[in-house]
């Protein structure tokens, strides 16, 4: 009955959450196996304080040598993973978005310690925010994108023992950086993280330092912010799209025949022996393009861009977003068709409404979907 009622009054608060904000996940492990969580914490942000709730896991084994204060006899009594995160966690991820620190690692770690109870673990198609990921794209030279790095340089402090200190301090340091980087949302698809879209390589990243060996820096003027805002807003959005597709070009041509020329797609004509089959859009009738899909805006510039998604090369990416050679939506957009699919999977169109109406370019055939 306690349990009960101290679950509503979380909730409650969870509701009254801070608009737009995401609730964070961290977790404790009693060893360095993924299926070894001891500990596990959400926090949120409530009448302009951050709030945390922590529940003890008992692990499989007990072996805590990588413990973070977390002790055998400490989850003695306690429920196993899949259990706490059935009856206690899941209940509260109200909304739509997750913070989390490195979403790949934390979500394969959620997974595995869950599936070792032989249940699969499901989550519901929501929206993450990794906060290294959007870190190494906003904040101009970060130089370490270590946890207590990220959070340092926002000014904020956490305790690295303790699962719900990082957790406040995970969804505290993405509202901050949304309002020294104004944007209108930050989260990737659920779907999209566990497709590895955020696997991306930062060469200029260091290894972890010492906190008290960091220098610190102080916060740019408005003007500067805004600035960065501009550049890198759509940033994730189109380095995401980018990967997606590249990786569907890299699938399509490892499934073609042994004796294919690869080489051909990298034209806007193939060999008609080679030609994919793409779907029939009607010329003049509207289409709809969702949030985060992309158009290059001259045909010359798609064998470009895709050789920009497959290498990973961020920064011919922001030049051609900033030389407007490619325009990525924020939010649903209508467009017309006018031609058919070319060899190389990308449709000739026109955007019907919005701040670039009337402008024409080319999507990728997968982008466009039927306007409901």
């Amino acid at each position: 009955m306690e349990e009960d009622i101290k679950t509503q009054q979380i909730l409650q608060s969870i509701m009254r959450r801070k608009n737009n904000s995401a609730i964070a996940i961290a977790f404790d492990k009693a060893s360095s196996d993924d299926t070894s969580i001891c500990r596990i914490a959400i926090a949120w942000i409530s009448e302009s304080k951050a709030h945390s709730m922590t529940y003890l896991v008992k692990p499989p084994v007990d072996d805590f040598s990588c413990s973070r204060k977390v002790t055998a006899s400490m989850v003695a009594h306690s429920a196993d993973f899949a259990t706490v995160w059935d009856r206690q966690i899941l209940p509260l991820l109200k909304g739509d978005v997750l913070a989390l620190y490195d979403a790949s690692r934390t979500l394969r770690t959620l997974k595995a310690s869950y599936e070792i109870s032989g249940r699969t673990f499901m989550l519901p198609e929501l929206y993450i925010r990794d906060l290294r990921f959007l870190a190494i794209t906003y904040m101009p030279n970060l130089g370490n994108d270590s946890f207590i790095s990220i959070i340092h340089r926002l000014r904020l402090s956490a305790d690295l023992d303790d699962a719900a200190s990082r957790a406040r301090a995970c969804t505290s340091a993405l509202d901050r950086l949304q309002m020294i980087y104004p944007a209108s949302g930050y989260g990737v698809p659920l779907s999209m993280v566990l497709a590895g879209a955020l696997n991306l390589p930062a060469d200029t990243l260091q290894e972890e330092e010492s906190m008290e060996d960091e220098e610190e820096e102080e916060p740019q003027p408005l003007s500067e912010r805004l600035t960065h805002a501009t550049r890198f807003s759509l940033i994730p959005l189109l380095i995401i799209c980018l990967c997606l597709f590249g990786y569907y070009m890299y699938r399509q041509h490892q499934n073609a025949p042994a004796h294919v020329d690869f080489s051909s797609y990298s034209s806007t004509e193939v060999p008609k022996s080679q030609k994919k089959e793409f779907p029939n859009f009607e010329s003049g009738k509207t289409y709809m393009m969702t949030r985060g899909t992309y158009v290059v805006i001259n045909e010359k510039d798609i064998d470009l861009f895709i050789t920009a998604a497959k290498n990973h090369d961020t920064d011919k990416i922001r030049t051609m977003l900033r030389n407007n050679q490619v325009l990525v939506f924020q939010s649903a957009v209508p467009i017309e068709v006018t031609g058919n699919p070319h060899g190389n999977g990308f449709v000739p169109i026109t955007i019907k409404e919005g701040d670039h109406a009337g402008q024409s370019g080319y999507a990728a055939y997968s982008m466009i979907t039927k306007a409901k």
